[in-house]
């Protein structure tokens, strides 16, 4: 088994430090696994302890060990026939430009399939579907669309779901209703916004709420204060982001 399919069937095992570190490998896999344990720590914004603690979940006797064990799957995977065939790029979609949009989001969704584990999913389903939880949803300037798309599902199948408007001198009411472990969707996509950050500080320092963060594989600033992170590929070579 290789490494990222060790950190994928442990999510469900994993505390949210630890859920941390996993996504940072798989979204950057597998050279975030060869940072410092300092430099991966500030990346996942959670202590080296808990890197040291996954590495050790992982079945590894330290971090070094953890660190040959993906050295060794590089060197495997550079003189793989497959992976040479898709660096010569054999069998793609030639000069249109349909096609290769087409082809280009398709690896999208099939990589951001890959960065989120099927245990994990269900565990943020099993949070969602709590209708003793309260949901709330907000996203960014841009983002915010997908965040009011969601909001338009989920309120059709449960109670308690709430959009938070994009204007912030709305937000006080919106943080005040929440009460402890209720839950909030946050979107944010870079550029990141500020704004956004601090609603999720408040909502995490102040109600006591778990936050599920929407991101990009960069990993927006919010995922310091998030319970789980869905991460996806959002680059489809064109100048806007899928």
């Amino acid at each position: 088994m290789n490494v990222d399919q060790a950190v994928r069937n442990s999510m469900s095992t994993l505390t949210s430090a630890e859920r941390k570190v996993a996504t940072a490998l798989l979204t950057d896999y597998p050279f975030a696994g060869l940072m410092t344990v300092a430099e991966l720590g500030k990346r996942a914004n959670v202590s080296g302890q808990s890197i040291l603690r996954l590495t050790s979940k992982l079945g590894f006797d330290g971090y070094s060990n953890f660190q040959q064990a993906l050295i060794s799957e590089i060197k495997e995977g550079y003189h793989s026939p497959v992976l040479l065939r898709e660096i010569r790029g054999d069998g793609d979609a030639g000069d249109s430009f349909l096609a290769n949009l087409t082809e280009t989001t398709i690896n999208a969704i099939r990589e951001t399939a890959a960065l989120v584990s099927e245990e994990h999913l269900n565990a943020v389903s099993v949070l969602l579907s709590d209708q003793r939880r309260s949901i709330s949803l907000l996203g960014g300037r841009m983002s915010d669309a997908l965040a009011s798309y969601f909001f338009r599902h989920l309120r059709q199948i449960r109670p308690k779901v709430y959009k938070v408007p994009g204007y912030q001198e709305e937000w006080p009411e919106y943080l005040l209703r929440m009460g402890k472990n209720d839950v909030v969707v946050m979107v944010d996509f870079r550029r990141y916004q500020p704004d956004l950050l601090q609603f999720a500080e408040r909502a995490v320092r102040e109600r006591g709420a778990q936050i599920i963060l929407i991101t990009d594989k960069w990993l927006s600033p919010i995922a310091k204060h998030s319970s789980h992170i869905l991460p996806s590929a959002i680059d489809v070579g064109t100048p806007w982001d899928t």
